[in-house]
């Protein structure tokens, strides 16, 4: 069974993660426990907001609390505060210095007081905003949403939207459904959902699209075809950030492993001694968002994950879906770390972070806490539990 457990601070409420229907604690016999362990922890660490620093510290504190309440065998923690800071904030250098110093030593007090062997992996830096790429006015449907800042998907162009687009100065390639799929392949799911051209943006340009952000922005994921990583694991099979899982699947029977996930952090902020691995899969590069973190934690290309950027979403979101607090997700991702661990070996997981429904989805941990988080304001804290029958 999969609950919700949403948390606004005024009040709280259980809900079945599949239906999104209330339930009743006091109906849930043996199962009422380990909810009300995690109730406690969520009550006492309220979600500060994503632009306060004391949000780096949040993922600690609520990562240390879990740990003692549940005894994991792997953590997967995802610091984001950084990313939204440098997106949405126009942040001065001092700042920004001061942000990643509390970072990386926030994570030191993590790993320091709960002897997990750390994996830290940063997503990549960030650029400054150039300019945005306006595709309001053509006569085909742009989709530009998510954390997909350089990727947008394009249906039904007439002629005229082609070769409008293709002199655009921030474009940098157009590729059509049938040239992707024959170069990449992928699942029948991420087939049918792919646009009918995808867009590629030049490094520091973004769309101004449908379903894109409103908000004004001045630092996008910087285009970084590696990303450095960082552990006291043998390194020697680390070749691209898909690798990362079979790395800790092999050796998390003997040792509790910490999947620690940085945004917005480059080779250049990154504060432990590291490694590079690839961030691309062919010429596409991944960028902060929902496939990025899904090739870390499923160990899989983005083609073979269900979800191609600029994708419509919409047309599989209505009221009566399942998993209605999934964000974007329309099913539960196959193959997660923390659900072959639950699954096939039988070994708990747990996952903390701030970027929403990324934790939860993509971990596949048994319990999870995340903020719950909307274009930046802040209704509160959401816990996921999966409990096996």
């Amino acid at each position: 069974m999969s609950y919700g457990l949403i948390d606004v601070r005024e009040w709280s409420v259980l809900v079945d993660l599949v239906t999104g229907k209330r339930m009743d604690p006091s109906a849930l016999g043996h199962d009422i426990e380990p909810i009300q362990s995690i109730r406690r922890i969520v009550e006492n660490n309220p979600y500060p907001g994503d632009f306060e620093p004391e949000s780096i510290d949040w993922v600690t504190d609520v990562a240390c609390e879990l740990n003692c309440a549940y005894r994991p065998h792997l953590m997967i923690l995802s610091y984001a505060q950084p990313y939204f800071l440098a997106r949405f904030r126009e942040t001065s250098p001092s700042v920004w210095s001061n942000t990643v110093d509390r970072l990386f030593e926030s994570i030191s007090r993590f790993t320091s007081s709960t002897g997990f062997t750390p994996v830290v992996v940063g997503l990549g830096g960030m650029t400054p905003l150039q300019e945005y790429i306006d595709l309001n006015n053509i006569d085909g449907l742009v989709l530009s949403g998510g954390g997909s800042v350089y990727y947008a998907g394009l249906f039904e162009p007439s002629a005229r939207d082609l070769s409008k687009i293709e002199k655009m100065s921030g474009i940098e390639k157009i590729v059509s459904k049938r040239e992707f799929i024959d170069e990449f392949g992928g699942s029948s799911d991420f087939i049918r959902r792919f646009p009918d051209y995808l867009l590629v943006a030049r490094e520091g340009y973004t769309f101004k699209a449908y379903g894109g952000v409103g908000r004004p922005m001045y630092r996008i994921p910087a285009k970084c075809d590696e990303i450095p990583v960082y552990t006291h694991l043998s390194t020697e099979s680390i070749a691209s950030l898909t690798d990362l899982k079979t790395l800790i699947m092999k050796e998390i029977p003997s040792k509790k492993i910490a999947l620690i996930i940085l945004e917005a952090i480059g080779d250049a902020e990154f504060m432990f001694d590291h490694i590079m691995c690839s961030n691309k899969a062919n010429w596409f590069t991944y960028t902060q968002s929902e496939n990025q973190y899904l090739a870390i934690t499923t160990g899989r290309h983005l083609q073979h994950n269900n979800y191609p950027p600029g994708y419509k979403y919409y047309i599989e979101d209505h009221e009566t879906r399942e998993h209605p607090y999934a964000g974007p997700f329309v099913d539960v991702p196959c193959d997660t770390i923390g659900k072959q661990l639950r699954e096939k070996l039988g070994l708990r997981s747990a996952a903390v972070g701030n970027r929403s429904v990324l934790t939860h989805m993509t971990s596949g941990a048994d319990i999870a806490i995340e903020c719950l988080v909307r274009g930046l304001y802040n209704y509160g804290t959401m816990a996921t539990i999966s409990l096996e029958p």
